[in-house]
C-alpha cells in the first residue's frame, strides 16, 4: 500500500546566534536589486530592521519599508494596505520589487507572504484561500524571525483574519515557501514575557498536534518529540528570565522544529478552534491554544495509538501506567505549565461567551486544520470540546 509524505522547508535556513551575518553571502547568488521590508514600528524601534538595512546597503540592494502591521494578528486589511503602498512605490520609482523581507514574528511573515502572493498572481488575497490555489510562484520571501513560536518562517502557509466574515483565513501552497529563513538569537532577546509564553505554547501545540496528526511521519515525529522535550525543559526558564540565553536558544530551536512539523504533518482541532476564537475575540493565539489543547487531546485519544500517548507523557517527564493515566497526566502537565507562565486554562478567562460556541464550532469544522486531526468529529463533538474548555 502506498504511503507517501512530502517534506518541504525553505532552501536555506540560518539558525543560531549571529546567523544574520550569513544572509549577505546567501543573498549574493540571487542577484536581487530591490526589496520591500515588511515589519512593524516596534521591530524598527528595537533596531532589528536597521541590521537588515545594513546588509542590503552592502549588497547595493535598494529597499522600501512597510511598517503598517499594527497588532500581533495578521489581517486582510494589513495585506491590502501593504499592496496599496507597494503599488504607489512602483508608480513613483518605475521599478518592480524583486523580493520581500519580513522582519518580526508570525504576523509579519504571514502578511509578507500574502503580499508576495498577490504581487505575482493578481486579484485579491481572498481568491487564494484553501490549498494550492496559486497559479504562479509568489515573489521570493525572506523571513527573519524575532519570536520562537509561530513557525511561519519555515512554512508555506499564511493565516490572516478576515474581519468581514469573522474567521481566520488559511492559504497553503508550496509556491509561497520562503526561500531563506533566519532565526538569530539576538533578535529574540527582547521578547517580553507575554510573547514568550504565548509563542512557547504555540510550539507545544504544534509538537503534540503534529505528533498525532494523520500526516505524521518518522521525520516529523522526531522533530515533534524533540521540540516537546525542549518546551518542557526550557519554556518556564525563558519566561521567568528573558536574559537566560540558554533557555532562549533552546526555545528558538523548538520553534523551528515545530514549524517544520506543522508544515509537513499538519495540525488538528486545537488550531481549527483556536483560529475562530482569535478571529472573533482578537485574543492571542497561544492563550487560545492553552485552554483548548488538554481537551482536544482527550477527545482525540480514542483514535491515537497507546504508544503515542505514552511517548508524549514520557517526553513531558511523566511516567504513566496505561493510556488513560497518560492522558490525565498530559492534561495536568499542560495546565500546570500554562499556570506557571501566566496563560489561562479556561476559555471563559479570555472572555469567550457560551452564546458564541455554535458559531465558533461551525467555523472550526470548516477550518483546513481539521483535515489532519486524528479523530473525525462532528459539529456536536467540536461544540462539546469548546464547552469542556470553558
Amino acid at each position: 500500500m502506498e504511503n507517501t509524505h512530502d517534506f518541504r522547508l525553505p532552501v536555506v535556513n540560518l539558525i543560531g546566534m549571529g546567523a544574520i551575518k550569513n544572509l549577505y553571502t546567501k543573498l549574493l547568488p540571487y542577484k536581487l536589486s530591490k526589496a520591500l521590508i515588511v515589519t512593524d514600528k516596534n521591530i524598527i524601534r528595537l533596531g532589528h530592521v536597521e541590521i537588515v538595512e545594513e546588509i542590503l546597503k552592502d549588497l547595493f540592494i535598494s529597499y522600501d519599508i512597510f511598517d503598517g502591521i499594527l497588532h500581533p494578528d495578521c489581517t486582510i486589511s494589513f495585506v491590502e494596505d501593504a499592496l496599496t503602498y507597494f503599488k504607489k512605490r512602483l508608480n513613483i520609482l518605475k521599478k518592480d520589487y524583486h523580493f520581500i523581507i519580513s522582519v518580526g514574528g508570525g504576523t509579519n511573515h504571514d502578511c509578507a507572504k500574502g503580499i508576495a502572493i498577490v504581487a505575482t498572481n493578481g486579484g485579491d488575497i481572498e481568491d487564494y484561500e484553501g490549498y494550492e490555489k496559486m497559479t504562479k510562484p509568489s515573489l521570493p520571501v525572506i523571513s527573519i524571525n524575532t519570536t520562537s513560536g509561530s513557525g511561519s518562517e519555515v512554512t508555506n502557509i499564511t493565516i490572516m483574519r478576515d474581519d468581514s466574515r469573522g474567521v481566520k483565513m488559511i492559504i497553503a501552497d508550496p509556491k509561497m515557501m520562503p526561500i531563506i529563513s533566519v532565526n538569530d538569537l539576538r533578535f529574540m532577546e527582547t521578547m517580553p514575557p507575554k510573547i514568550t509564553a504565548n509563542s512557547g505554547i504555540d510550539v507545544l501545540t504544534h509538537s503534540i498536534e503534529g505528533f498525532v496528526a494523520i500526516e505524521a511521519s518518522p521525520i516529523t515525529d522526531t522533530l515533534a518529540i524533540n521540540a516537546l522535550k525542549l518546551v518542557f525543559g526550557y519554556l518556564r526558564r525563558a519566561y521567568k528570565n528573558g536574559n537566560d540565553m540558554e533557555a532562549r536558544e533552546k526555545m528558538m530551536f523548538a520553534g523551528v522544529m515545530g514549524g517544520m512539523v506543522l508544515n509537513n504533518a499538519g495540525l488538528g482541532y486545537v488550531h481549527s478552534m483556536s483560529h475562530q476564537i482569535g478571529a472573533l475575540y482578537e485574543e492571542m493565539h497561544g492563550a487560545c491554544n492553552a485552554a483548548l489543547l488538554p481537551h482536544v487531546l482527550e477527545f482525540n485519544s480514542l483514535s491515537i495509538p497507546e504508544e503515542r500517548i505514552l511517548k508524549i507523557s514520557e517526553t513531558m517527564g511523566m511516567k504513566a501506567t496505561d493510556k488513560q493515566d497518560a492522558v490525565n497526566k498530559i492534561k495536568h502537565g499542560i495546565q500546570n505549565l500554562c499556570k506557571d507562565i501566566g496563560l489561562p486554562i479556561h476559555l471563559s478567562s479570555i472572555g469567550v461567551d457560551e452564546n458564541d460556541l455554535e458559531l465558533l464550532s461551525k467555523n472550526a469544522e470548516k477550518d483546513i486544520c481539521s483535515i489532519t486531526n486524528p479523530r473525525r468529529g462532528t459539529f456536536v463533538d467540536i461544540m462539546n470540546i469548546f464547552k469542556a474548555a470553558m
